[in-house]
């Protein structure tokens, strides 16, 4: 869903927060509270199933509609990819919505790993687009791939959920000190900094290679 803004860039309506602000306002509908969780987190991935394992913890919502909307989601969403790559390859490439070069190592991948591809790959930020577009590009067998999704998108859904009662059971608690939650951020943003320089003195060698 997206609207205009005032200088004509297109905008989303619905963000993360958004979604679960609607999710945990649905608690008593659970019919929809699950559909709006397999829409969500089809879209926003990640984000989106962090917020819905948090609503599980703080008990706004109930853990098998989470598990079911996650995994429905999921599923959507990866099959979208598999079928937009088996019969739309020529749009995305003239679209520049995948690079030549990645898909043709992602081919060479999946000639010798294919179950290592479909299963990593939904755990991977940025992998699982072009991982399944390309299951759909070399006509991966339909069945055996969606088996190996079902299982891939369940055991996330119970990890986003297991990580989610973790967090608040144990971290949420702290960080309602001060101290603490300072503390977090600083970690944080020092893990940030350290990884940042970390990717860019190996870019640097890379180069000089």
């Amino acid at each position: 869903m997206r609207r205009r803004g005032e200088c004509g860039k297109i905008k989303p309506i619905v963000n993360e927060a958004t979604f679960l602000q609607l999710c945990e306002h649905l608690s008593d509908n659970l019919w929809l509270q699950g559909l709006l969780v397999a829409v969500g987190t089809c879209f926003l991935e990640d984000a989106g199933r962090c917020g819905v394992g948090l609503l599980v913890a703080a008990g706004h919502m109930e853990a098998w509609v989470a598990l079911i909307g996650m995994f429905l989601g999921g599923i959507s969403g990866d099959l979208g990819l598999y079928l937009t790559g088996r019969y739309a390859t020529q749009f995305l490439l003239s679209r520049r919505w995948m690079n030549a070069d990645r898909l043709t190592r992602m081919k060479e991948i999946f000639a010798c790993h294919a179950v290592k591809a479909v299963l990593f790959s939904r755990f991977l930020p940025g992998a699982r687009t072009v991982a399944y577009s390309v299951a759909g590009i070399v006509r991966y067998p339909f069945p055996r791939f969606l088996i190996m999704l079902c299982a891939a998108s369940l055991v996330q859904a119970l990890l986003f959920l297991w990580m989610g009662a973790f967090i608040g059971d144990h971290i949420l608690p702290y960080l309602r000190q001060p101290h603490l939650s300072a503390a977090l951020i600083a970690a944080v943003v020092l893990v940030g900094f350290l990884t940042h320089r970390a990717l860019a003195r190996r870019r640097a060698r890379t180069g000089k290679e």
